[in-house]
């Protein structure tokens, strides 16, 4: 078996590396063997046949050497970095936070409205439980979302709301409004059928990633005291309303209503209503008592900047139309992505208290996206505060580069 090599280790495995050597414990096969023949020595043992062609050598090593091998790099790149709640992972990481009564959130299923419309009254209509309402394809995926009570138009009724919840769960169905647009199976008198905006009720959610539930479970420490702290108070508002740690953020210096107040403000997707969580989990803060003595807190979400932006497309001379066409849709969705309106690619999201570049988010979709030569927008960078910026308008455009 060959030895351990510490640069094909990554930085935490390094680490315990470094430790276990530090500690004399032998990690290499030439340390394990001086370590082996010691021992022998210790015990006045001799062996005239030392060679590595000797059978008997060769059979000690197999029972003593290499297991002992096959130990210690299992102790370093698992055993160690597993038995500490900043380097667990996975399973490991589930098992510290059961030890402190901290499960880890799992998926949940969106719900929400689904609006559908008729173009004339004079009757009535309904819409059955069950009912599919799809989008089109989004990086090759159509979300649907299905009816969980009958719908029904009175006579003088031009659109109704009808509760919905996704296909499966996954943060992946919290799209931004207009996405859903079309039925799976037509019903008669049905014109049209859409999201609005705000028409998530409950988001769906993934399961909780490893640095968010780390984060959770370190709050538990200083949450078994009388007096609440910033750890705490985003354990709560994660906990209450199932968001990940990483998007509540404790705006604490400002004291927006005397000394003591402070607000906890919340990232949501485009599209979901947060007002219900929010009354919520302010009921459960300051009605139920788990606040610090004299505290004020009030979670709120995220204050939001609206943003115009076009994009303009440069592509290879020659393309198609139907590539064209195909590109400035994928580029639309990119760009939407980026701005939380869906989550279909892996891009970069707009955050608070942080540069948002324009530049970069060209670059990925020129990646994503071979046929095209250049993607311009109309503004620069977006510096953000205590806010996020979102999309108020998006204009795509497509042209073949002529240069």
């Amino acid at each position: 078996m060959a030895d351990i090599e510490r640069a094909s280790l990554d930085s935490t495995q390094q680490y315990f590396y470094d430790q276990a050597k530090d500690a004399g414990l032998p990690v290499t096969t030439a340390d394990i063997e001086a370590e082996f023949q010691s021992k022998a020595d210790a015990a006045g043992l001799k062996f005239n046949n030392d060679s590595k062609f000797s059978p008997f050598w060769k059979f000690l090593r197999s029972v003593a050497v290499y297991p002992f091998q096959q130990l210690i790099a299992f102790v370093i790149t698992g055993v160690m970095p597993n038995l500490f709640l900043k380097t667990a992972a996975g399973v490991y990481l589930d098992m510290i936070g059961w030890s402190r009564n901290v499960e880890r959130k799992k998926k949940k299923v969106l719900n929400g409205v689904i609006q559908f419309n008729r173009d004339s009254t004079g009757s009535s209509l309904s819409v059955k439980a069950g009912t599919l309402i799809k989008t089109a394809a989004i990086n090759g995926r159509v979300y649907r979302v299905i009816t969980t009570a009958e719908g029904i138009f009175t006579s003088s009724d031009l659109s109704i709301d009808v509760p919905v919840k996704a296909e499966n769960p996954g943060s992946e169905y919290n799209l931004a409004a207009g996405y859903f647009s079309s039925l799976v199976t037509p019903i008669t008198g049905i014109t049209s059928v859409t999201n609005t905006e705000n028409w998530i009720t409950t988001p769906g959610t993934d399961d909780e990633e490893d640095d968010d539930y780390r984060e959770r479970i370190r709050a538990r420490f200083p949450s078994v005291s009388d007096w609440h702290v910033t750890a705490v108070y985003k354990s709560i508002i994660a906990e209450q309303i199932g968001i990940d740690y990483s998007k509540i953020y404790i705006e604490y210096n400002t004291a927006p209503r005397g000394a003591g107040s402070a607000d906890a403000l919340v990232v949501f997707d485009d599209g979901v209503s947060s007002s219900e969580y929010l009354n919520k989990v302010n009921t459960y803060i300051t009605d139920q008592g788990y606040h610090g003595l004299g505290d004020d807190l009030r979670v709120k979400p995220f204050p939001e900047t609206q943003h115009n932006i076009v994009a303009a497309l440069y592509a290879v001379a020659g393309t198609s139309a139907a590539d064209m066409t195909a590109a400035a849709d994928k580029a639309e969705q990119i760009i939407r992505c980026a701005f939380r309106q869906n989550s279909a690619y892996e891009v970069e999201k707009t955050w608070y208290y942080k540069r948002f570049s324009m530049s970069k988010l060209a670059s990925e979709i020129m990646k994503r996206i071979p046929v095209l030569t250049s993607v311009e927008f109309n503004i620069g960078d977006i510096v953000s505060e205590a806010n996020i910026p979102r999309l108020q308008t998006l204009t795509v455009s497509i042209t073949e580069d002529a240069a």
